[in-house]
């Protein structure tokens, strides 16, 4: 019973391991599984997070996992989307650069005043939530070999702009503030 509550860490190690699958579906144009698999990865994302704060199996090592697996299927699949032209180049290009930008920050933040404790936001929780809608969407629609919905994907896109942007602003002025609280001790260093 006591390997049980490895079982959200043995999730997120699923969904980083399904991101070269998915990779491959694209490319070879098996959209339907494709879709079943990312399906069970966007599902996956919610699922570790649910079990691991509902019985209390919140890890150290789930905390960095499972927000990198998120990065990396997020990442990996726009990216491989966009090479194939199924994917806006310029929504991908500002998601993976928030994405940078945030892990960037956490960098930084480490180097500075030590590794942070990591607690995701909620405008990043929907941003999350709205691009795997958004890729899941434009998979759905290669699997089923319909034109994308001229109406609805760009709502979509529009929807995860915004949320993107927001996301990345929050963060920024979330960990701005932090650094430089949890840094003062740098500043006086440096001003006596």
């Amino acid at each position: 019973m006591k390997y049980v509550s490895h079982l959200p860490n043995a999730i997120s190690i699923f969904r980083f391991l399904v991101v070269l699958p998915i990779v491959i579906c694209i490319i070879e144009r098996e959209f339907f599984i494709c879709f079943t698999l990312f399906f069970i990865a966007g599902v996956s994302d919610g699922l570790d997070g649910y079990l691991a704060r509902r019985y209390e199996w919140v890890t150290a090592f789930g905390k960095i996992i499972d927000p990198l697996a998120d990065k990396l299927l997020v990442l990996v699949t726009t990216v491989t989307l966009a090479m194939v032209g199924h994917f806006p180049l310029m929504v991908m290009l500002l998601m993976a650069a928030k994405d940078l930008a945030v892990i960037g920050g956490v960098l930084v933040y480490t180097a500075l005043a030590g590794f942070p404790e990591l607690r995701p936001i909620s405008v990043g929780k929907i941003t999350t939530v709205m691009q795997l809608v958004l890729i899941g969407y434009i998979i759905l629609t290669l699997a089923a070999e319909v034109p994308v919905a001229h109406m609805i994907t760009p709502v979509l896109i529009w929807i995860v702009v915004t949320a993107t942007i927001l996301d990345g602003c929050s963060y920024l002025w979330l960990w701005t503030g932090k650094l430089a609280q949890d840094t003062r001790w740098l500043a006086e260093e440096f001003t006596t």
